[in-house]
């Protein structure tokens, strides 16, 4: 029999205690060695789900087609002068470019010179008019900057301007902006700074019309590490020394922050990381406590504290053999192995503690201890194998991993602790025990639970069927990036760059054979009620460009004078200085109606009557400089033609035609709110929409949705194989349909509350959390399983028990360890440490309260042992 296989087994490791404690030592050792060179972490998060699913497929068939735009390290750089952020991303972007180990694709898609040239014509009719308009305002500048590019022909052109107010040939409310950005920079000169004038300032309305221009974007593709944690931190890291090098600081006006899907997964591996560090050190002094609590005895912690690390090593090992590399999921099997392995420990402990009460023989002790619950452990480990393995045959290929090396690990954890632990506890000889182990003051509840057993049943099983109710309005979160900590850099970046409703963070993408073809698809699309727009590479050559064409040449035809003025002498320092008291003196009259042209005075005053040579040749740097480079560009923006096909350069064609000729489109979902593009809903309708015109449409929004419905497919069907598969292990073993019944109802009712409450409390379940699930069928038929056959050898004194003591320590250890993940300040750590509290509880609830009720009922068993 099983029961008398095992106890001699025990009995065998206690005789040859010293051999096998060496040859575990020696075997952890070498195994450990094995780890250490060959052991990989693959934190590629495109790795955790088949390749075989179809549109994971097509995902990767975009993916080859477009590689430029996968893996990508975006660097957004705000300032609140258009000039400042454009110069700062035109210097990082030259100097990454340079880097080429790291950066192997550098893209500024905003300065492209298609973009320069042609920009005013992909502006709408409203907004080209607002920015001509103030083009044809600076008209006067213009002149003095062709005829005399000096303080003197600057300040005369302010002069004029006054005077032009003063008569009522111009709304004061035109030149106000203009004059607090001259004060500006004359006080900077003033104070020895540099503060070149900056021509957005002077011109707000066109800025309120385009705050495009304040943001620039540089898009890379970094050369990543997949064996690190964090595989883009040393391009990281470069992106961040080189904005440094260069001055791009919020002390110089100018914001950098980085985003994309590599600093996206580096700074949650890293929250993850530190997060599950603290927990760890946390759970783990917690767990020494609870042990020495239960033991108390350093004779038989210390073996199952030392059996437990020989079993993470060999597990470990096994799991480098098996799967050659751990998947960010997969790695999590070890904090799994010690929370569900020192259970093994601990009833065998606590068991061993009660034999030694009434047998003060050490021998007679362990062969007694191993009698009892060497069956029972077998059963729960080989329970919580099986529920583990059952994830083998899903898509999820980061929990199939995990469920592979979990499951397996639970053999080598009963294996250890039926021959290793036995070995140990013979070498450091515990001390016999002189009370019970036990809690005897829960005899009472014991006797209150059995005796009101016909009340309790129906009110338990009522409760259980409105929590089913309950239950069936649990939500699944499938946007990934809720499960990210939105206080970081590239999370708080990117929902600020999706508020913009030209992001393409949600759009969802096929391939047409050829343009004509891309057109008519993107037509059927924009028909659709969720559709808000589409794109094509057609979508660059802009609408109406013959009405744009016309206003843009009646506007720069205006200034084309301009350009031909004669010129002045060159102004001295006396000129300079004469027009700088002269538009002071101008601008003085305007009195407290005007604050701004009153400020400017008061400053122009203080450069008079501090003029130094050196102060009026920053003032005239600052100022007419950057005039001279804006006035330059000018020439350069004004298309002369209509954009066509042909005219759509190579290196922005690539992101819409593939090598082969296949054209890109993409559907963009109309949005909640303006601001809101993530509401999972309005996306869940706007995929389905896609779906019926396109069936094999990608994208994110398809990614997030059908990968959300493959993980949970993998733990419905992992479920049932689960369920089913310790049903006929329950049965083989206990032979009695009934036993295996009442083994499973805790269980199924504590998972219908779990859910019920995080239904209540608005946890949803996501793709972190969901993790508790078979954690919570594991444990939930591991504690069973002792109550179960405890009730077989015709106990019904359940909870004053040395087996509930054990169970109950068992779960405290667990507890500390899920319990403790909720202090992290990862969002999906916290969640997932959430829902295993709360699937721990009820288990444990059902063990101890329903368990011994469903028993206390059913008649002695009869069976012969096992």
């Amino acid at each position: 029999m099983l029961a008398a296989l095992l106890t001699r087994l025990v009995d065998t490791s206690r005789r040859l205690a010293m051999p096998v404690a060496l040859f575990a030592l020696v075997a952890s050792i070498g195994l450990g060695f094995y780890v250490q060179g060959h052991i990989r972490i693959n934190t590629d998060i495109n790795q955790l789900l088949s390749d075989n699913l179809g549109w994971r497929q097509r995902e990767k068939a975009l993916e080859r087609a477009f590689p430029d735009k996968s893996d990508n390290l975006v660097v957004v750089i705000d300032s609140d002068s258009a000039d400042k952020a454009d110069a700062a991303a035109a210097s990082l972007a030259a100097k990454l470019d340079t880097m080429k180990d790291l950066f192997p694709f550098v893209s500024r898609p905003d300065a492209l010179p298609f973009f320069r040239t042609n920009g005013l014509l992909f502006l709408s009719k409203k907004e080209l008019g607002a920015t001509l308009d103030q083009i044809a305002q600076s008209q006067p500048l213009i002149a003095m900057m062709v005829t005399d590019p000096s303080l003197r022909g600057f300040f005369g052109t302010i002069g004029l301007m006054m005077q032009g107010i003063q008569a009522g040939a111009m709304d004061p409310k035109q030149i106000e902006a203009p004059l607090t950005a001259i004060n500006q920079t004359i006080k900077a000169a003033l104070a020895g700074q540099d503060a070149p004038l900056d021509w957005q300032k002077m011109t707000p309305d066109a800025m309120a019309a385009n705050p495009h221009l304040l943001r620039k974007f540089i898009v890379t593709k970094p050369v990543l590490d997949y064996s690190a944690l964090q595989p883009g931190e040393k391009a990281t890291q470069a992106v961040r020394q080189a904005a440094l090098d260069l001055g791009i600081t919020p002390a110089n006006g100018v914001r950098m922050r980085l985003t994309g899907s590599v600093p996206l997964n580096d700074e949650e591996f890293a929250s993850v990381s530190e997060g599950t560090g603290t927990a760890t050190i946390l759970s783990g002094v917690l767990v020494l406590v609870l042990l020495f609590f239960a033991m108390r005895s350093w004779r038989i912690v210390l073996p199952i504290m030392l059996t437990l690390c020989v079993g993470l090593v060999a597990s470990t090992a096994f799991a480098t053999f098996a799967v050659g590399s751990l998947n960010l999921i997969s790695v999590a099997f070890a904090v799994m192995f010690i929370g569900i392995a020192v259970d093994f420990g601990i009833q065998f402990g606590v068991r061993y503690r009660d034999q030694r009460h009434s047998t003060p023989d050490h021998a007679t002790a362990l062969r007694q201890t191993a009698t009892l619950i060497a069956v029972p452990l077998a059963m729960a480990a080989g329970s919580t194998a099986l529920g583990f393995l059952s994830f083998i045959p899903t898509d999820y290929r980061g929990v199939s991993e995990l469920g592979l090396i979990a499951g397996s690990s639970m053999v080598i954890a009963f294996i250890l602790n039926i021959t290793l632990l036995p070995a140990l506890m013979t070498l450091t000889n515990p001390p016999a025990e002189a009370e019970m182990v036990g809690y005897a003051s829960l005899a009472p509840l014991n006797a209150f639970l059995a005796s009101k057993r016909k009340i309790l049943t129906p009110i338990i099983f009522a409760v259980a069927l409105i929590g089913l109710v309950i239950a069936s309005q649990v939500r699944f979160d499938f946007d990934p990036l809720d499960l990210k900590n939105p206080k970081s850099e590239s999370v708080a970046t990117m929902f600020d760059v999706m508020r913009d409703p030209d992001s393409d963070a949600y759009a969802a993408q096929i391939l047409a054979p050829s343009l004509e073809e891309a057109q008519k698809r993107a037509a059927e699309f924009d028909k659709l009620p969720e559709t808000d727009h589409t794109m094509t590479v057609a979508s660059f050559v802009p609408e109406d460009q013959d009405t744009k064409l016309k206003m843009i040449a009646d506007t720069f035809g205006l200034l084309a004078s301009s350009y031909t003025l004669p010129h002045q002498p060159t102004a001295t320092d006396e000129d300079n200085m004469n027009a700088i008291r002269n538009a002071a003196s101008t601008l003085h009259q305007a009195g407290d109606k005007m604050p701004a042209a009153q400020a400017l005075a008061n400053t122009l005053d203080s450069l008079v009557k501090n003029y130094t040579p050196d102060m009026l040749k920053r003032a005239q740097d600052n100022i007419i400089l950057p005039l001279q480079a804006k006035m330059a560009s000018l020439k350069n923006i004004a298309p002369e033609k209509p954009v066509t096909l042909d005219d759509i350069p190579a290196e922005l064609k690539k992101d819409w035609v593939t090598q082969d000729g296949q054209y890109l489109v993409e559907i963009f979902p109309k949005r909640a709110a303006p601001d809101n593009p993530r509401d999972p809903q309005t996306l869940e309708n706007f995929v389905s929409a896609v779906e019926k015109i396109a069936p094999d449409v990608s994208g994110s929004p398809v990614s997030i949705r059908e990968s959300a419905h493959t993980i949970i497919s993998a733990f419905v069907h992992a479920g049932i194989y689960g369920i089913t598969s310790i049903a006929l292990l329950s049965l083989l073993v206990l032979r009695r349909p009934r036993d295996v019944i009442l083994m499973i109802t805790p269980l199924v009712i504590a998972g219908i509350l779990t859910l019920a409450t995080i239904t209540l409390i608005g946890l949803p379940l996501n793709f972190a959390n969901i993790i508790a699930l078979p954690l919570l069928l594991s444990l939930g038929v591991s504690y069973a399983v002792y109550f179960v056959f405890f009730a077989r050898q015709n106990r019904r004194d359940f909870l004053q028990s040395s087996m509930a003591r054990a169970v109950l320590f068992s779960a405290a250890t667990v507890f500390v360890a899920f319990a403790s993940l909720t202090f992290s300040s990862h969002p999906g750590t916290r969640g997932m440490g959430e829902l295993l509290t709360i699937a721990l509880l009820y288990s444990l609830t059902c063990t101890f309260i329903l368990l011994p009720i469903l028993l206390s009922a059913a008649r002695p068993d009869r069976n012969k042992p096992i």
